[in-house]
């Protein structure tokens, strides 16, 4: 119910609610501020009710805190099948739950006992009438897995044939919570009889490309202890928040990870921006980030030119020297 008060009423309303308030009729944390005749040009300002004392914020389900104090691996991972056999490691297809999502991919073992180094690898967006499980970041896995690390490569939620899953802004968690659970059944089955039977779970990096980078990002905040070493590939980095703004979308304070981050001149998809401003952002956390910018390059390095064959040798020297522990001397 709207009420019109006349100027002539106003010393009227105010002597009412005194004596509501000495009568007890209105608490005193429910006081309603009203402005003084000059600040409303001659009109009496709608009151405003205090509301500091009446509402407790809940964390929001999206949170790094919720992420965190939540349970992973509660559901079945399976190993579909053996896909293909190559010279020094086999492909295997692999489908798991995360939350109500089916999430499928593959893993890239190599032979011999181990132990060995783990990288989960994370592509960027595809349209997903476009999208196939053995993308453009297959040449990356494949490359890594030759030079002897188990490599997990998801198709996230929405990426067919994976399930697809309610569309919302949810500053990527959901593909985030995809990873949590991929990586809690590594823990799981590793050593164990299977497929990780030789992951070393000492050594684990992350690799993300785009989009996927973006997620690498919310997932070293979860976890940050678990990853030795982190590729950063065009990666989306300042769209849901930075490294230093508090936002929650991450949180590197407690991040001992080594980061390298490369960058295409030409990403007309990405801007080159947001990876330099990533390299001064983390340069005022003191992480000491390696940056590379590569000329003309685009969004996706181009893998008959230079660039790429240069990236994926500078991927193995880093990831051979933080995840694998290989000295460059």
């Amino acid at each position: 119910m709207f009420i019109i008060i006349n100027i002539k009423t106003k010393k009227l309303l105010v002597l009412s609610v005194v004596v509501l308030l000495i009568s007890g009729c209105i608490p005193m944390s429910e006081m309603l501020t009203v402005q003084s005749e000059n600040d409303v040009n001659g009109s009496i300002a709608t009151p405003t009710p205090n509301l500091k004392a009446t509402s407790t914020l809940m964390p929001d389900q999206f949170s790094l805190e919720v992420l965190k104090n939540r349970t992973y691996g509660n559901g079945d991972f399976t190993i579909d099948r053996l896909w293909y056999s190559y010279d020094r490691f086999e492909r295997y297809y692999v489908i798991y739950d995360s939350d109500d999502s089916s999430i499928h991919g593959y893993v890239n073992v190599p032979y011999g006992e181990g132990p060995y180094p783990v990288i989960i690898m994370l592509h960027g967006y595809i349209q997903p009438e476009e999208y196939v499980t053995l993308d453009y970041t297959t040449r990356y896995a494949d490359d890594l897995a030759q030079d002897g690390y188990i490599v997990l490569h998801p198709n996230l939620r929405n990426f067919p044939p994976s399930d697809s899953a309610e569309r919302r802004r949810d500053n990527n968690t959901g593909y985030t919570i995809d990873v949590l659970n991929l990586l809690a059944y590594l823990r799981e089955m590793a050593g164990k009889e299977g497929i990780f039977a030789s992951a070393d779970l000492n050594r684990i990096g992350i690799w993300g490309h785009s989009i996927g980078g973006s997620i690498a990002m919310r997932t070293m905040s979860v976890e940050p202890d678990t990853f030795k070493a982190v590729i950063l590939y065009g990666a989306v980095s300042q769209r849901y928040g930075t490294v230093l703004d508090g936002s929650g979308i991450y949180d590197f304070s407690e991040v001992e990870t080594q980061i390298s981050i490369h960058h295409g001149e030409n990403d007309d998809v990405i801007p080159v921006e947001q990876s330099r401003e990533l390299c001064r952002q983390l340069e005022q956390l003191d992480k000491d980030p390696e940056c590379y910018f590569y000329e003309g390059q685009p969004h996706t390095f181009y893998r008959d030119q230079w660039a790429d064959p240069l990236f994926m040798e500078r991927t193995l020297e880093f990831f051979d020297q933080y995840v694998k522990n290989i000295s460059k001397e």
